[in-house]
Formats: structure tokens, C-alpha cells, sequence
């Protein structure tokens, strides 16, 4: 049995028995963890708050090889975010990073990049109040990049030539990028201005990203045309959470 102690993210949780809790968790140095939470549902648990989903916490827990539950000791709070919470608009998509963070992070395997992100967008969600979609668009794009599954914009697919805003970009079905000499026959309807807005992530941070990057509802329809049909295909299916706020 080893004892690990790390930073987490609370995911989400779950009941079970009459005083205990299941709880997921991105943590920084074991990659997406589940664990039994033991008392945690008693007015006196020793938890108190710190396993309200995407609290930031050090996270203290015994894991056995072959279990996939590991068994949570302690959780002391580092950054509660539980007024999230009670505001639909940032509780929605809150519940939507965790429910892709569940599917694309891989179990007991850290992902110091991924917990980076996701911690920089549960920020940005907090502080760039009404700019939901932007930080959802950016979450999106980054988590498909860090699961190796959107293209590099910065260079053409077919040559290697750098792209940059001088140089005209036209992507295929599968958004991969070409200059105007290796241009494939149909390529998409996407926007010179909409590249350039794929690009930005690069370079910016979520919450400077919602800052100087608002979206039209076009732009967005755009946008989140192509994420939703990567991430579908790497899942197999649309998020529940997707399909439960389009109802």
C-alpha cells in the first residue's frame, strides 16, 4: 500500500452506503484518481467542504496495485469554488469539463499539462464572468490537443510551410491545414478570422483568451461544430452533458 499526496481537482462525487462517498478526482502527479471518501457523508466528517466538485485541494490517499479505488484519508481545501456552483450559467459548463476530463484523462497516469489547463479554465470561469462559451471553446480545443487529436495549425500538412497570419490558410474536413499551393480541392468554409482564433489559444491563457477573443454566435456555431465532432468521434458519442443542455 503507498501513500500519495498531491494536488487535486474534485471532479465530481458520488454516494455510497449510508456515510461514505466515491469521489473523482484530475490530480497533478497520479493522473485521474477514484477513491472511497469513508465517513464522508456525516454531519461531523472530517472532508467538511473540501470535496464539493472543483474544489482545489491537497489530497492525501493509499492506493493498492490492482485497485482501481483507492482510499481517500485526508482533503484540506487550497481554492473552494463552490459559488460556482449556484450560478447555472458557469455550473453547466463546470459539469461539462469534469464529464470530458473523466473520458479523455488517463487513469493513475499523471498529465501535469492537462491539470494545468483544466485548473487555468475552472479560474477563468470564476473571474471572466459572461464569458462562458469562449473559456468552453478553449477547453475544448485544448484538451483535443492534448490528447493528440487537433491539428497544428501553425504549419501546412502538406509542405511543413510555417502559417501565420500572412500567409493564407485553408483547412480540409479534418481541420488540417494547408498553404495555397498544397490547398485541397474543397476545403472548408472556415474563416480567415475564425484561424486566427484557433491560433490564439496558443499563446493565451483562458482567461486572456475570453478577454480579447468574444465569439459571435456565429463564430461559436462555427467553432464548436468542429470540437463537437472530434471530441464525439474520440468518445463515441455526444457528452450527456451536451446533449442534456441542448434539450
Amino acid at each position: 500500500m503507498r501513500l500519495v499526496n498531491t494536488d487535486a481537482i474534485v471532479l465530481r462525487t458520488y454516494n455510497l452506503a449510508e456515510s461514505d462517498r466515491i469521489v473523482v478526482c484530475l490530480t497533478r502527479s497520479a493522473g485521474l484518481v477514484r477513491g472511497v471518501a469513508k465517513g464522508a457523508r456525516r454531519m461531523k466528517s472530517r472532508f467538511g467542504a473540501a470535496l464539493e466538485p472543483f474544489t482545489l485541494v491537497r489530497l492525501s490517499f493509499y492506493e493498492k496495485e490492482n485497485r482501481e479505488l483507492v482510499s481517500i484519508s485526508s482533503a484540506e481545501i487550497l481554492k473552494s469554488n463552490f459559488a460556482l456552483n449556484v450560478k447555472p450559467e458557469a455550473a453547466e459548463v463546470l459539469a461539462y469539463m469534469g464529464e470530458l476530463i473523466n473520458e479523455f484523462a488517463p487513469p493513475h497516469e499523471a498529465d501535469e499539462r492537462m491539470f494545468r489547463m483544466l485548473s487555468a479554465c475552472v479560474d477563468a470561469v470564476a473571474t471572466a464572468t459572461g464569458s462562458e462559451r469562449e473559456i468552453t471553446r478553449y477547453f475544448e480545443i485544448w484538451l483535443l490537443r492534448l490528447a493528440g487529436l487537433f491539428p497544428d495549425l501553425r504549419a501546412c500538412a502538406g509542405c511543413g510551410l510555417e502559417l501565420d497570419e500572412t500567409v493564407p490558410t485553408f483547412v480540409d474536413v479534418e481541420l488540417n491545414p494547408y498553404c495555397n499551393d498544397c490547398r485541397p480541392q474543397a476545403p472548408s468554409n472556415l474563416s480567415a478570422h475564425a484561424v486566427k482564433v484557433l491560433r490564439a489559444t496558443y499563446q493565451l491563457s483562458p482567461a486572456n483568451f475570453a478577454k480579447t477573443h468574444a465569439l459571435s454566435d456565429q463564430e461559436d456555431l462555427i467553432l464548436s461544430g468542429l470540437t463537437h465532432r472530434l471530441i464525439a468521434r474520440a468518445i463515441d458519442r455526444r457528452p450527456r452533458t451536451l446533449v442534456a443542455a441542448t434539450r
